[in-house]
């Protein structure tokens, strides 16, 4: 069983949809704060346990957890101020996203189906308003596509035109809705988490500050804000021009391996993992690449988001990576991931013998040239 949320990503290390198993990296330091209740219903389990967590910028934390009985369960916890927040099931993947404050008693019916209702908050009033905005948005532009697409095939063209026109109206109606709703809570997380998780995609550092500049003071005081400027600040540190930061890992054979120790006039430093069907396609060029300038000062370094050894090890061997191969075995959680601001892989970076970057994302032809040129 897997329960969903909207915009659980939130609470995710990666842009490919893994889901981070919350019970195994919990902060079981509860706070002091103002005390909150959560009674709830949920379905098909009789038995267990629910944490409420909360994502900042130093990692996941837990504010509170009871037991279920009888598919019933209570939490009682301490929160300083509002918060997004997820409410998870034991041994369960996913999780139930929602803004958490002390001025009222929560109910929550969770369902792994259909959709769950969580109430009692002015914020969560407001963020479930949004979710039924947004949703009947959407409904509303995806007949209006169908239409489109219908009239389109029969070549009526003058009302597929007629049709589109009504599709950009609803959409620049729709997103006048949003904004208006944002500007009303400028001032709170409600908005900071909603400007933030539209981020969770971009990989601008440009788009990402003008994102962040339109947050107001106190927004920014909120944790999503904060998960904002923090990653800002990463991406700004793994800029071409800078040094790319130092890190030590473990390789398969469990020796420790440090960047800034491997000497070379180029280094290619490589993220990526065996379950990624991308990686693993890419894998070819960097073997015939890494033969080709082997001898001529180019070094591979692989870091794998692997959290299971033995596969990790068995996609090394298959695919040819005879370079440089070291990981912590921790996945997205790993200090490396964090500190180079991955959201994705495969993400190269290329690096000369200063260790300063001089080119990201290249691929396949592009850093075969990239490299030919400089060696």
């Amino acid at each position: 069983m897997k329960f969903n949320a909207l915009n659980l990503k939130y609470f995710q290390m990666n842009r490919i949809k893994l889901v981070v198993l919350f019970v195994l990296l919990f902060n079981f330091a509860f706070g002091e704060g103002k005390q909150f209740v959560i009674n709830g219903s949920i379905e098909e389990i009789a038995k267990g346990r629910v944490w409420v967590i909360t994502q900042r910028v130093s990692g996941l934390d837990t504010l509170g957890g009871g037991d279920i009985v009888n598919g019933m369960f209570k939490v009682v916890g301490n929160v300083d101020e509002p918060v997004v927040a997820l409410i998870t099931i034991e041994n369960y993947q996913g999780g139930f996203v929602f803004i958490l404050d002390t001025d009222a008693p929560y109910q929550m019916n969770l369902k792994k189906q259909e959709r769950s209702t969580i109430t009692g908050g002015k914020l969560q009033t407001v963020y479930t308003d949004y979710q039924e905005m947004v949703l009947q948005s959407n409904k509303e532009m995806q007949l209006l596509k169908e239409k489109i697409t219908e009239a389109v095939e029969v070549k009526h063209f003058k009302t597929a035109t007629e049709l589109q026109k009504k599709l950009d109206d609803l959409v620049a109606n729709a997103s006048q809705k949003v904004e208006r709703v944002l500007d009303k809570n400028k001032d709170n997380v409600f908005t900071a988490y909603i400007r933030a998780v539209k981020t969770e995609k971009i990989d601008d550092l440009n788009i990402l500050k003008e994102r962040y500049a339109i947050l107001s003071e106190k927004a920014r005081n909120t944790e999503p804000a904060k998960i904002l400027a923090a990653r800002i600040a990463r991406m700004e540190q793994i800029e071409e021009g800078n040094n790319a930061p130092d890190f030590t890992l473990q390789t398969p054979d469990g020796q420790s391996l440090s960047l800034y120790k491997l000497k070379g006039k180029i280094k290619i430093v490589d993220f990526w993992a065996s379950w990624c069907g991308p990686c693993r396609l890419e894998n070819p060029n960097m073997v015939k690449l890494y033969k080709e300038f082997k001898d001529r000062g180019l070094v591979v370094l692989s870091v794998s988001l692997d959290q299971n050894k033995e596969k990790w090890m068995q996609a090394i061997e298959k695919d040819g990576m005879v370079w440089y191969n070291a990981s912590s075995l921790k996945g997205w959680t790993c200090d490396v991931v964090k500190k180079y601001a991955i959201t994705a892989v495969p993400t190269i970076f290329v690096l000369d013998a200063n260790n300063r970057i001089i080119a990201t994302q290249l691929r396949g032809e592009k850093l075969h040239q990239f490299v030919a040129e400089r060696l």
